[in-house]
């Protein structure tokens, strides 16, 4: 591919964008005939591992605004692939987890991504758990960078 922006001023930030969009662009097409959203995606995947997930930390660990994960969470909900439940010691609280038909989805986007991540590696020399790896130091030393100078 031909890189949109001389090497010597091109930015791993700039790098990330163009494989989101990417990324975002073939989910997008993937998701239409569910008439689910990209942002609903990143939430899918953490609801799939945890039997619950409080909303406070979804917006939290995923870094989505909680007035903008709130309309997700409603969409997704009055589509039957989540339900919300009233936390009993904080009633301000609600647990978020994935319906029988939220978790269906959630393991086909899980299961699209990786088939579309392998193919996406399969003719360099990293595989898919060493670039997780790597992208995850990334995003850890990223964050403290940014704890330490903002």
């Amino acid at each position: 591919m031909e890189c949109p922006i001389d090497k010597d001023n091109l930015t791993l930030s700039l790098l990330f964008m163009m494989y989101l969009k990417s990324q975002n662009s073939y989910y997008g097409a993937y998701l239409k005939d569910h008439k689910l959203s990209v942002q609903s995606v990143p939430i899918f995947l953490k609801l799939l591992n945890h039997g619950y997930v409080y909303q406070k930390d979804i917006s939290k660990h995923l870094q989505i605004d909680n007035g903008q994960l709130t309309r997700v969470l409603r969409k997704l909900e009055d589509n039957g692939y989540i339900k919300r439940t009233e936390d009993n010691d904080n009633r301000r609280q609600n647990k978020i987890s994935l319906t029988p038909k939220g978790e269906e989805i959630a393991m086909d986007l899980r299961d699209e991504g990786v088939k579309r991540e392998k193919e996406i590696l399969k003719n360099s020399q990293i595989t898919r758990e060493e670039m997780i790896d790597f992208t995850l130091r990334l995003l850890e030393n990223s964050q403290k960078y940014n704890q330490e100078n903002i």
